[in-house]
């Protein structure tokens, strides 16, 4: 996305969520004469700003109806990236074609030095959920990488761990392309879900290990799903 149709994209965005550009009782937007006028720019400029709304499910083009706001209330919205919600879903899928694989030979040819560094990492998770810090959100989320990471490395395969590099990149650039409001996240849910995986890695039970990764991916997927619905975008 280029900075001139992102910045549009968002001034559009806040036309919008200002009133500036109202909005009818059924959701429909005035015709794209009147908003490229109220922009001051041109009708294929205006396409390129909507065509990124839409991407994000904030509008919906209707043929031979007009374009509609699904919802008379738009979520927060920051523009940062080029990464609709949905293309957090196809990461994940990703994950779920690689982690549990990984989990399953680390799991039966592990190290004591493997078990303690992944071990750190679920203990680093439980003291910063017990300290209740205001910044637990952003260090779990830091910890967690690590965890992941780690589980990567310990297969010992470096094509592998590029791979993983690849995918934990574009999922931070996806989740932090938008900023919306979120539901109060489950921490203790999602530190029983690493602990079992470190427990079934510890016990070199790699089909217990591989079934908790899966487990745990999916999981993050409805918790990710839920946040996304409730704050009004289309998956």
């Amino acid at each position: 996305m280029t900075d001139r149709r992102r910045a549009l994209a968002k001034e559009l965005y806040d036309h919008l969520n200002s009133g500036k550009i109202q909005v009818n009782p059924e959701g429909k937007l005035p015709s794209e004469r009147d908003m490229a006028s109220a922009l001051g720019v041109t009708r294929p400029l205006l396409r390129q700003a909507i065509a990124v709304l839409e991407a994000f499910g904030l509008l919906e083009i209707r043929d031979r109806q007009g374009i509609f706001m699904p919802r008379h209330e738009l979520p927060e919205l920051i523009f940062s990236g080029d990464w609709p919600p949905s293309m957090m879903l196809e990461i994940f899928q990703v994950r779920m074609m690689i982690e549990p694989e990984a989990a399953r030979i680390v799991a039966e040819n592990r190290t004591p030095e493997d078990l303690r560094k992944i071990g750190e990492s679920v203990a680093q998770m439980a003291a910063i959920i017990e300290s209740g810090r205001d910044d637990m959100e952003s260090l779990l989320s830091k910890w967690n990488r690590i965890f992941h990471a780690q589980i990567m490395a310990a297969t010992g395969n470096q094509f592998l761990c590029r791979i993983y590099e690849t995918v934990s990149q574009a999922y931070e650039t996806a989740s932090t392309s938008l900023i919306f409001r979120r539901e109060e996240l489950r921490f203790d849910e999602i530190f029983s879900e690493h602990r079992h995986i470190l427990d079934a890695i510890r016990e070199k039970n790699g089909e217990r290990a591989a079934e908790l990764v899966l487990h745990h991916i999916q999981a993050s997927v409805e918790r990710a799903s839920e946040s996304l619905v409730s704050s009004g975008f289309k998956i």
